[in-house]
């Protein structure tokens, strides 16, 4: 499967030089669980409501004040779309990621896939599979 599949929806991103109060909104506003942090159009990090929860409440910083690049994961693992799904799976778990922005040969940020998108699709990829094989076993109808 061409992760160009997992390019259909908008990424959301976020200069690094924004308050987490700004991502927190934006996050909200698209329901997403993290945003793309870019530098003049390339992927320089990534930001997640995990991460706020942690570096920014857990640490009791004040998210007004405090910047996107101060808790983003800088320089995140990612995926160039000409790449296929084994690959993709074998880097999410090798390097312990649940997201992994997708790019292009310029670095351009493409779309990004989550482990939930992943969950969602080997679900469908089962469902599919046990109904072809539960229909190969019905007796024939006379």
């Amino acid at each position: 499967m061409s992760l160009r599949t997992f390019c259909q929806k908008r990424v959301v991103t976020i200069s690094p030089e924004r308050s987490v109060a700004e991502a927190c909104w934006l996050m909200k506003e698209k329901n997403v669980g993290c945003l793309i942090a870019e530098n003049h159009g390339k992927l320089c990090g990534i930001i997640t409501d995990r991460d706020i929860a942690l570096k920014v409440t857990g640490e009791e910083k004040d998210p007004l004040t405090t910047m996107v690049q101060e808790i983003m994961t800088s320089d995140p693992v990612r995926i160039s779309v000409d790449k296929d799904l084994p690959e993709l799976v074998s880097l999410m778990h090798s390097r312990h990621v649940r997201r992994v922005p997708i790019v292009d040969q310029t670095g351009l940020t493409l779309g990004i896939v989550t482990l939930d998108d992943l969950i969602a699709l080997f679900g469908y990829e089962m469902s599919a599979l046990g109904k072809a094989v539960s229909e190969g076993f019905r007796p024939a109808t006379a």
